[in-house]
């Protein structure tokens, strides 16, 4: 069972480009991003958050998923219990998900996010990885959505 937990000051967005590698060298030249998110995932460690990047609250945060795996012939799969937050504050992260560095990386995992605001409405999300989910943004300013986002 995953617990509640929220972070007040959240995380900072920080476009590829300006990031350091996994080397600890400057990322490789690349175009540079000039949208800004709105909602994006990241991840801390083994755990995944939900940052609330727009300039007003969420109403409502419900978090559900599912993790499968594939056993020969058989398939494994599980589902996660519904979580719910309210009233999420603009820059706040809340907690999505969270991993187990040894045993999940053989599930496909699926998160499905129901976020509610003003100005978006009720949003159905979902997105999905093996082993676990890595940062997404899930839906930039502009009303683009991200990558690998449903």
């Amino acid at each position: 069972m995953i617990e509640a937990k929220t972070i007040r000051e959240g995380f900072p967005w920080v476009p590829p480009e300006q990031r350091t590698s996994r080397f600890s060298g400057p990322m490789p030249p690349r175009k540079p991003e000039l949208r800004r998110p709105a909602l994006w995932l990241h991840r801390c460690g083994d755990e995944l958050y939900l940052v609330n990047a727009l300039d007003e609250p969420l109403d409502e945060v419900s978090v559900g998923g599912e993790r499968s795996q594939t056993l020969d012939d058989d398939v494994l799969a599980q589902s996660a219990p519904v979580m719910t937050y309210h009233d999420v504050a603009p820059g706040a992260a809340v907690k999505v998900d969270q991993y187990d560095g040894f045993y999940d990386l053989d599930y496909l995992i699926v998160l499905k996010l129901i976020v509610r605001s003003p100005s978006l409405g009720e949003l159905y999300c979902h997105t999905a990885g093996k082993g676990g989910i890595e940062e997404t943004v899930l839906l930039w300013v502009n009303g683009d959505v991200g990558k690998g986002v449903f």
